[in-house]
Parts: structure tokens; C-alpha cells; sequence
């Protein structure tokens, strides 16, 4: 049985999120030492970008703490603003295992109106994560995790965590569910992951999904199905089947996992979506290949949940 749950969050902004900073950033890259500071315009409708030195010297930690002081202070640029509100105080950062850093926010967090809350997160996300060795950053308010809107945490986030609508120039945020499915530490069983990620309502959930599962996981226990260096070329639905074609980094870059973790994390994901039933993948624009001389590409695949942990056995107790 499907299980599809999207919290959305429409907001009325009027371009994507990443579509404005990638603007920004293509009219002067930072050099060495230099960093991107995110801040908002004063519409609160998108994102805006200032290059920063940052001193030399300085561990991960200490840098991150230097360029969220200086995401407080006031823009050079007048058209800007800080993400982050006046009586929005940090109250603390700590560094954690595997490349993440958390950072503490007094109660006027959660006093922020839905787009200010929205931007103020992609703005500290956006900026940490461009420090070496800063790859997830966690939001605590009065020491407790960050809620959404239905009292879930929002867990770990990544530059991932913001997607744009590639040449959309005007959207509305919303923020997503999805179930996607990575591996276990053995390569041999699909586990269940929720996440919540913030995106253009331009973006298809079917790119959307097939984007998470190149991302990676940050959860422990979770590891990745795909080569980080493959690339979705395109993604559509027709009638209920999902047409994904990939780079040649698909067959090439290999992970250590079963041969059917790959195909059927992308398939048992992309299922999830309501309107999606069976996924055919191709390389390249060729669809008749064997996938590592043991599973054929030619024909849609259907979802399979005997790879799922646990997932036989629950869809059975269902059906009885």
C-alpha cells in the first residue's frame, strides 16, 4: 500500500529559492578564502548573496561561528537584509561527529513567520555548508530540535535540502515529505528514510525524488545507493510509468552493494508518488541493457517490496 504524505507550505515568493542565489553567484565567484553570506531581500521573497574574507587560520567550527556573526550585521548592499531577524538571537553553535554542526537559536525562532523561517534556514544552511568539512547543519531552538508545522523535527539539513525549478523565474516554496529508500551498512536491504525538503513548487517530485537519491544519506545506519558522480540526464511521466534516463556514471561508478539495491531504491522511491507505478531506466538514451549482467532495463519494473527491511512481512500482515 502507498504511503505518500507532503506537508506543503506554499509561500509566495516570486522566484525560486536557488535560481536567486545561483544569479548572484554567477556574476562574481568567491576565491580562495572567500565565502558566499546569504541574506533576503526586503520583500522577504528571495535570497540575495555578499562575498566574505574570512581570516586565516580558522577551523570549521570557528569559521562557521565568523560567518553567521557576520550574517547578523548589516549588508553592504542597501537592497538586502539579514536573514536572520534582530530579535532572532544565537545562543550557542556546537560541532558534532561526521560533519555536523548544529547551531542554537533563543524562542523568537519560532516567532518568525512561515517565509521569514523558510528563508532565515536556506540563508544559514546555504552559508555553513560551503565550509570544508561542514556537510549537515541542525537548527535547535531553547535547546530543543527544530519543529515543523505538524510537530515532526526537521532533522539534519544540506545544500540538498534546498532545491531550485531550473529556469522558473517566478515560484512559491513548498516544503515536502518524500520516502526514499538507501541502503544498510551490508548493501543487501532497503530501509525506509522520511525527509523533508524545501523546494520551487516548479520542481517535478519525480526529479525531485530521483535528486535526493543522488544527494546521498546523512542519517546513521543509511548509506547511498547511487554514484554520487551519476547525473538524472531527464525524468518524465507517462501513464503511470517513469522515464528516467542517466549518464554512463550509472553503470560505471559502482558501489558496493547487491545488484538490485540501486534499481529498486530508485523504483521502491519513485512508487511512493501516487501517480507513479512502474519506473523504466535507461543509460544514455539505451534502455535494452542488463544492469551489472544481472537485471534487464528493457521493460518498466514494478515496485518490489521483498528488498524493503521488514517490507514483505508488513505488506503481508496487511493483506491478511
Amino acid at each position: 500500500m502507498k504511503r505518500r504524505r507532503y506537508l506543503f507550505v506554499f509561500l509566495a515568493v516570486l522566484c525560486g529559492l536557488l535560481a536567486c542565489g545561483r544569479k548572484e553567484a554567477k556574476q562574481e565567484e568567491p576565491g580562495e578564502g572567500e565565502y558566499y553570506l546569504y541574506y533576503t531581500n526586503a520583500a522577504f521573497t528571495k535570497l540575495g548573496t555578499e562575498i566574505y574574507r574570512a581570516e586565516e587560520g580558522s577551523d570549521p567550527a570557528g569559521l562557521a561561528d565568523s560567518l553567521l556573526e557576520k550574517m547578523q550585521e548589516a549588508p553592504k548592499n542597501m537592497e538586502l537584509l539579514s536573514a536572520i531577524p534582530e530579535e532572532v538571537r544565537i545562543t550557542r553553535t556546537q560541532a558534532g561527529d561526521s560533519g555536523q554542526f548544529f547551531v542554537y537559536f533563543n524562542a523568537a525562532y519560532n516567532a518568525m513567520e512561515p517565509i521569514r523561517e523558510i528563508l532565515c534556514r536556506a540563508a544559514v544552511v546555504k552559508t555553513l555548508t560551503q565550509i570544508e568539512g561542514i556537510d549537515y547543519v541542525g537548527f535547535y531552538v531553547n535547546d530543543q530540535p527544530l519543529m515543523d508545522a505538524v510537530s515532526n523535527s526537521i532533522h539534519l539539513m544540506s545544500a540538498s535540502s534546498f532545491v531550485e525549478s531550473s529556469g522558473n523565474n517566478s515560484a512559491e516554496l513548498q516544503q515536502v515529505e518524500l520516502t526514499l529508500y538507501f541502503t544498510d551498512e551490508t548493501g543487501t536491504k532497503l530501509l525506509e528514510t522520511e525527509r523533508s525538503v524545501v523546494c520551487s513548487t516548479g520542481i517535478s517530485m519525480e526529479s525531485l525524488v530521483v535528486e535526493q537519491l543522488l544527494a546521498g544519506c546523512e542519517e546513521a545506519g543509511r548509506y547511498a545507493t547511487l554514484p554520487a558522480k551519476a547525473k538524472a540526464l531527464s525524468v518524465a511521466t507517462r501513464k503511470g510509468v517513469c522515464y528516467i534516463n542517466f549518464d554512463s556514471a550509472f553503470l560505471n561508478e559502482a558501489l558496493n552493494v547487491n545488484d538490485y539495491i540501486p534499481i529498486y531504491s530508485i523504483v521502491d522511491s519513485l512508487t511512493e508518488l501516487p501517480n507513479v507505478s512502474r519506473v523504466q531506466i535507461s543509460v544514455e538514451g539505451v534502455g535494452n541493457i542488463m544492469f551489472r549482467d544481472s537485471i534487464a532495463l528493457e521493460q518498466p519494473l514494478e515496485r518490489r517490496t521483498e528488498y524493503i527491511e521488514g517490507g514483505a512481512a508488513a505488506e503481508q500482515g496487511t493483506e491478511q
